[in-house]
């Protein structure tokens, strides 16, 4: 679980900084109601994908490589966005790095528009895979409530950490960007050291539902086992 712990906190130190850092100086306030939607529309495709993913590959090994280099591809990409707008924000006012409020229908705003709907999208990706990721590798019961606990928990620390620099006064938003873009990448890295099995072995690496095909159709596992506990419980009756 310490590996993963840059990427737990990564789930909560990312949105000060992208919502209210970034969003606040680069937005003024009809913009930036119209960028919010964006951000929580793209968390919601970024989810759905993130499921599709996660739900598709041949192995959960598979899966957690796509998922990891969908969620990479999509950060680097905001990142480097916002990254692009900061700069000449911070050469010309350090260290507050203040900009004109762009309103919507500016030029200008299409660049962190879009890195905002960047971040929607693998926000809500890496998250869907933190909590698939507890379930691989937990069985469940007290073993995975500590588990998800413990993410949380480092995911709240993250968050109250971030909201903390937020103020340009204490760490300028061109060093929150940098930090908070090498905390995504120090948590995508040590999460590829991380993975699921390769094969589903037993109940603690299966999926949330498990489903198996009988001539043709969809069976739910579970009712699937239920029965033969059944019979196999008849026969020993029999037996005795």
């Amino acid at each position: 679980m310490a590996v993963l712990s840059p990427l737990f906190w990564y789930t909560g130190f990312n949105q000060p900084y992208q919502l209210n850092t970034f969003g606040d100086r680069f937005f003024d306030s009809r913009a930036l109601g119209l960028e919010l939607a964006s951000f929580y529309l793209a968390e919601v495709l970024g989810a759905a994908l993130a499921g599709w993913t996660l739900d598709t590959a041949s192995t959960p090994r598979a899966g957690a490589l796509r998922q990891l280099a969908a969620f990479g591809l999509a950060t680097s990409a905001a990142y480097a966005l916002a990254l692009s707008v900061e700069v000449p924000a911070a050469r010309a006012h350090w260290p507050t790095c203040s900009t004109p409020r762009l309103q919507l229908g500016e030029e200008g705003v299409a660049v962190p528009s879009l890195a905002f709907f960047l971040w929607g999208l693998s926000d809500s990706q890496v998250q869907a895979y933190a909590y698939w990721l507890l379930r691989q590798l937990h069985s469940g019961g007290d073993e995975l409530a500590r588990a998800v606990g413990f993410y949380k928990m480092v995911q709240s620390l993250g968050w109250s950490v971030g909201f903390l620099l937020v103020p340009s006064w204490r760490l300028p938003p061109l060093v929150q960007n940098l930090a908070t873009a090498a905390c995504g990448a120090l948590g995508l890295a040590l999460a590829l050291r991380e993975l699921p099995p390769a094969r589903i072995d037993s109940r603690s690496s299966s999926p949330l539902l498990r489903v198996v095909r009988i001539e043709g159709e969809r069976v739910d596992e579970s009712a699937v086992e239920s029965a033969g506990g059944a019979l196999q419980q008849q026969q020993q009756q029999q037996q005795q």
